[in-house]
């Protein structure tokens, strides 16, 4: 018995719509893998996840299950994110530009954000929706860095670019689709638009075939809760600025007196004060990290080359210093530079120099001290007998035998730079504060080339051979690889 002709269309219809909604959410059952090879069979529920988790329906356990996405296989994140519209979000990382910029006094200020236009006297720069203006000749660096987007554009800038990507992908702006309306309205209230994230939930609440239509309803009443607290949205945006400033002593501050200036914030805003926090809290660490791991070898060298210059001190002297006041020292310099940004104690300092991230090998040498570190191994050339006599008689004239060099006397004859080098090398390996590479690297004597002798001929003919005055024996200077 054959249909009529508008059933037919009608089945191809709902048909079509199915498959048109059905990537918004997983309704049946699915398996999601994890990076510890774990499988979970269940129901991946969109409501309930969000950019930081996934929640699962463990249709074994019969528990609900919440999980970080970074323990999700990442080609399942993926798949799941696109399914659900989630691809692209405010909360991805871009690509911008770090510049650092060099001030009066010296002191150097990392600008983040996007060149957008380089001229012959000045960088453009876009930083949190504005265009800076930073003059070339006080840039020391630029780097690729990834950031986030929102400390380059305003919440209706990112908007706005994520609507271009729409119409790119065949979106029609004047007629969206509940679908379409959705993905803008997370977006937005996750870029901080929150009217245009209010006006698009409510198309979607609105819409009762819309099968999110009632997540739609309670993420319009977030987002109208959040739209309730102006007062204490304006305070975090005004935190993050300062973040992405790097005011992390304005941060601490601000973040301290939130309570007590917004005391009847809304639960979202009380969640979005936390996530502030922990932001503020990494992104503190991460900063000190990197300038302590700039500038605490410095401050050693710099206290070294003092100390090495001091009149009448020995090489004994020097190498207690560094064992006794020298890490002391070193870490309330380095704090004191911290403390432009935040208070810092020298303690704290040790600590951010303790979790750098290491890359890149410094080198320091013992020149041709090294004798005093790795005793020689060549050993003074026997002197042979002379038993040939001067012409008329006479015992043979004496021959005097230059002297390897001793711990003091290399030190007392050393200038100020082979001395700071030395004591950077010895502070290096028997400090504990450094990675020290296992793979010690060596370079000949100059005067000896590596054999450790010199030798000189005699007037009366032959040769006399002797330890060398530069490297003592030692034939190699040893240089120290750290980090």
């Amino acid at each position: 018995m054959r249909r009529p002709l508008y059933l037919n269309l009608t089945l191809l219809l709902v048909v079509v719509v199915a498959a048109m909604v059905m990537p918004l959410q997983t309704t049946s059952a699915d398996v999601v893998k994890l990076r510890t090879g774990e499988s979970i069979k269940g129901r991946p529920l969109a409501e309930r996840s969000d950019e930081t988790v996934l929640v699962v329906e463990d249709f074994l356990s019969g528990a609900v299950r919440t999980l970080s996405w970074e323990v999700v296989d990442p080609a399942d994140r993926d798949r799941l994110q696109e399914a659900w519209g989630w691809k692209n979000k405010a909360m991805q990382t871009v690509k911008g530009h770090r510049l650092v910029q060099q001030l009066q006094g010296g002191a150097t200020e990392p600008v983040r954000g996007l060149i957008q236009e380089e001229t012959t006297t000045h960088y453009h720069v876009l930083r949190g929706g504005k265009v800076i203006k930073v003059p070339k000749e006080q840039v020391v660096e630029v780097d690729e860095e990834e950031m986030d987007p929102r400390d380059i554009w305003s919440p209706e800038q990112l908007v706005a670019r994520f609507m271009d990507e729409l119409k790119k992908n065949g979106a029609d702006i004047n007629n969206l689709s509940s679908r379409e309306s959705f993905r803008i309205a997370e977006y937005a209230e996750k870029s901080g638009a929150f009217e245009t994230a209010k006006k698009h939930y409510e198309i979607c609440a609105n819409d009762s075939e819309f099968l999110l239509a009632q997540v739609a309803r309670q993420r319009l009443e977030r987002v109208e809760a959040l739209l309730r607290d102006a007062a204490a949205l304006k305070g975090l945006r005004d935190i993050r600025l300062a973040l992405s400033l790097k005011s992390f002593r304005r941060v601490r501050e601000m973040l301290e007196a939130f309570p007590e200036e917004h005391p009847d914030a809304s639960e979202p805003i009380k969640k979005r004060l936390e996530k502030t926090d922990k932001d503020f809290k990494k992104k503190r660490a991460e900063y000190f990290q990197l300038e302590a791991k700039i500038n605490f070898p410095k401050f050693v060298l710099k206290m070294i080359k003092s100390k090495v210059q001091e009149k009448d001190i020995g090489l004994s002297d020097a190498t207690a210093w560094t064992r006794r006041e020298l890490p002391e020292e070193a870490f309330k310099g380095l704090a004191a530079r911290l403390n432009k940004r935040d208070d810092v104690t020298a303690d704290e300092a040790r600590i951010f120099w303790e979790n750098r991230k290491k890359s890149g090998w410094k080198t320091a040498t013992y020149g041709a001290g090294t004798f005093i570190v790795d005793p020689p191994k060549i050993k003074p050339p026997k002197r042979k007998r002379n038993n040939n006599r001067r012409r008329g008689g006479g015992a043979a004239p004496t021959i005097e035998i230059p002297k390897p060099p001793t711990r003091d006397g290399w030190w007392a004859k050393a200038g100020v730079k082979e001395r700071q080098s030395w004591v950077m090398a010895f502070f290096v390996e028997n400090s504990g504060l450094f990675e020290v590479s296992d793979r010690i690297k060596y370079s000949l004597c100059m005067i000896c080339n590596g054999t450790g002798l010199e030798t000189k001929n005699l007037s009366g003919g032959g040769q006399l051979s002797y330890l060398c005055t530069r490297c003592g024996g030692a034939q190699r200077d040893k240089r120290v690889q750290y980090r």
